[in-house]
């Protein structure tokens, strides 16, 4: 019986732990020590299960900000559209007082030209006609001006509101990225307990390596901009030299996809892109692999300074709290990238508050 029971035993535990790394261990404590360890995996799962709940929140706004910019785009179109045409009529009724002593004598002129009362009636009801008509188009072009004031300072604030969620999007993921490999490092430790011995060395090598991954990513967290690195009286002085085959590949490849909308987390031309999506997939089709994310990326490169940059090298920023944006560099001070705006050649004025710096492909 006795011996029964510890084949049963041997034949359910087989798969976790090898009688002889455990021998001092009963059957009902590894049970309760495999449920525990799952209840502890499952819990670092759900932590990362509600992250990315919040951020697919902060995207369902961000996708939102952007369909109302689309919106107040289209109105501001019409408006403009509508304030052109009426524009052009009022012109030439314009020209066509001016070529008269004045706009009173137009209108007296048709009047006096009458050749019967009734034709005199007919004419100052058409003349008040034409009158009301000319000033209901003042009035209707005022109106239509100051909605397009309006409209366009309603854009500015959709403009700056997409911005505030884009980069608190990216800082987002730049959380995510370290919460997961420190997750998986803390899985990883906790499976190798309930492991067999060829099990536990192979987790344990995995576990290291995402230890070092999370510590990496944890260190970027502290990166902040770093303007005054490469400071020249308040300026900042970038490289200009000649890029490689695979960059000038790689750009061509970006520049394909000018204009397109940002996608939160696209990495194709099918999905559309975000930063790092179109860093990655330009190079790719240069044949170069790299990392999926912009703070993965800037590990991946070397580091060199901005005076040092060179068409093709990739430009790192922050907002604070990790890497959370990157670009193609193009020379003379600019950058392709997909930003909130869609993608886009773009200056690196603006973004040189948020530089952290320049990475070099290898």
């Amino acid at each position: 019986m006795v011996l029964a029971l510890a084949l049963a035993g041997g034949l359910l535990f087989n798969t976790v732990q090898p009688t002889e790394v455990h021998a001092e261990e009963t059957s009902q404590q590894m049970i309760e020590k495999k449920a525990k360890i799952d209840a502890e995996v499952k819990k670092l799962q759900e932590e990362l299960t509600n992250l990315q709940q919040e951020i697919d929140e902060k995207v369902k706004v961000f996708n939102q900000v952007q369909a109302d910019i689309k919106e107040v785009d289209a109105s501001i179109a019409e408006t403009e559209k509508r304030i052109e045409q009426r524009s052009a009529i009022l012109s030439e009724r314009m020209a066509a007082y001016q070529a008269q002593d004045n706009t009173v004598g137009v209108y007296l002129s048709v009047v006096l030209e009458a050749k019967s009362f009734a034709d005199l009636m007919d004419r100052v009801v058409a003349v008040k006609t034409l009158m009301d008509a000319d000033q209901e188009l003042v009035n209707q072009q005022e109106a239509d001006k100051a909605s397009l004031e309006q409209q366009k300072a309603t854009l500015d604030e959709k403009q700056k509101e997409l911005q505030k969620q884009f980069q608190e999007l990216q800082q987002k993921e730049s959380e995510m990225e370290v919460k997961k490999a420190e997750n998986e490092a803390k899985s990883l430790a906790l499976k190798a307990q309930i492991a067999t011995k060829q099990e536990e060395e192979r987790l344990e090598a995995e576990r290291k390596a995402a230890e070092e991954e999370a510590a990496r990513l944890r260190a970027l967290q502290a990166a902040t901009p770093a303007v005054h690195a490469s400071n020249n009286g308040g300026k900042i002085v970038f490289g200009s030299g000649a890029g490689t085959a695979s960059s000038g590949d790689a750009i061509s490849t970006a520049k394909q996809f000018l204009g397109r909308s940002y996608v939160w987390g696209g990495s194709n031309p099918s999905t559309g892109f975000d930063c790092s999506g179109l860093v990655q997939w330009s190079y790719k089709q240069a044949g170069v692999s790299l990392p999926r994310t912009a703070s993965q990326q800037y590990l991946a490169t070397q580091r060199i300074s901005a005076n040092e940059a060179r068409v093709g090298d990739l430009v790192f920023f922050s907002y604070g709290s990790g890497v959370a944006h990157v670009g193609i560099y193009l020379g003379n001070n600019t950058m392709i990238d997909a930003q909130n705006k869609g993608v886009v050649v773009e200056s690196l004025d603006w973004w040189n508050q948020y530089l952290v710096g320049f990475g070099r492909i290898q």
